[in-house]
Order: C-alpha cells, then structure tokens, then sequence
C-alpha cells in the first residue's frame, strides 16, 4: 500500500482521538480477517474505543477503516499477492519504520486473539505456526544506531517475510475443510 494511505488513515485515527496508529489499525484489522471474523464489531471497536474526536471526525475513521476493510480483503482474498502490510514508506528513519512494523505485529496478534477459542492456532501446521512465533517476537522489535544499507535490507527481509505469512496465515484459516467421501458409492 502507498505510503500516502498510512498517512491518510494515521491523521484520520489522530482526528478521531483513536489511542490506535495507523500501522496497529491495519495489523488488527488483518489479524480479525486471517481469523475469519464475520463482524466489523470487535476490531473495529477496539480502535475506535475510547475515542475523544468529534462525532464527525469519528464517523470519517469509521467510513475509512470499513474501505481499508474491503480493499484489505481483497488482498488477501484475491489469491495474486497484492496484499501488504500498512506501514510508512522510507522517508521516516528505520527505529520509526522498526516500531510501526512492531505495533503492526501487535495489532495482527490482537486481531487474531478476538476470534477467542473459534480460532484453533493450536491445530495448524507446524509453519504457520512458526510465523505466528515470530510475529510475536518482532511485535518487540525495537531499533536504535544508525541506519545502515545492512539494516535497510534485513527490515525489507522482515516485511516480506510478515507479508508473505499473513497471505499464508490467511489462506490456511480460511481453508474450507476437507470434505472426505463416503465409501458408499452409488453407481
């Protein structure tokens, strides 16, 4: 996604009153989808709990949150690996970017809990749930020196690993599940 939509979104949450930033929003929005969530409820009031902004600038984050909803899912839906996490473009430092792909993790991690005991995480496969290990860990992933071209490449590796995961995470929560035939035959 452009970077000009996580700025969109992050002064739309901002104008809301939202205790929510724009790169937790998306991550919790993506974490109830891979979790098949049918309401907007849950995470949508988590974002918007508590929010001082106006009741207008409330609806404004409302209506914006439920289009990044649709498109998100789109995404991730649509099977061509369009999808991306919502996360600033390179004009901010890397501890900046480091800390919103971090809340990113948080707020996928937090959109997946929402789904409660529905969600079986203990059930996957062995990969998947190696991605959510690590998401775990980088949703405490901090960055503090200077920005090194060594540094650039390794965040780049983790947003593309997150990327690539949450597709993966997606397409097996959201896997019908196998049908097995019965033996008898009819001819």
């Amino acid at each position: 996604m452009p970077s000009t939509a996580f700025h969109d979104l992050d002064e739309t949450l901002r104008r809301a009153g939202t205790a929510c930033d724009a790169a937790e929003s998306h991550g919790t929005l993506c974490g109830a989808l891979c979790a098949g969530l049918d309401s907007d409820a849950p995470w949508l009031e988590h974002i918007l709990d508590e929010a001082s902004g106006t009741p207008e600038a409330q609806r404004r984050c409302r209506e914006a949150l439920l289009a990044l909803r649709d498109s998100t899912h789109g995404q991730l839906a649509g099977g061509s690996l369009e999808f991306a996490p919502l996360l600033p473009d390179d004009e901010l430092g890397l501890a900046d970017r480091t800390d919103a792909l971090s809340e990113w993790c948080q707020g996928f991690l937090f959109g997946l809990g929402l789904a409660g005991d529905r969600l079986k995480l203990d059930e996957l496969g062995d990969e998947t749930g190696e991605i959510l290990k690590d998401m775990s860990q980088i949703s405490q992933a901090g960055f503090e020196g200077e920005d090194t071209e060594e540094d650039e490449t390794a965040y780049a590796e983790i947003v593309e690993y997150v990327r690539m995961g949450v597709q993966l995470l997606y397409e097996e929560l959201q896997a019908p599940s196998e049908i097995v035939p019965s033996s008898d035959t009819v001819h």
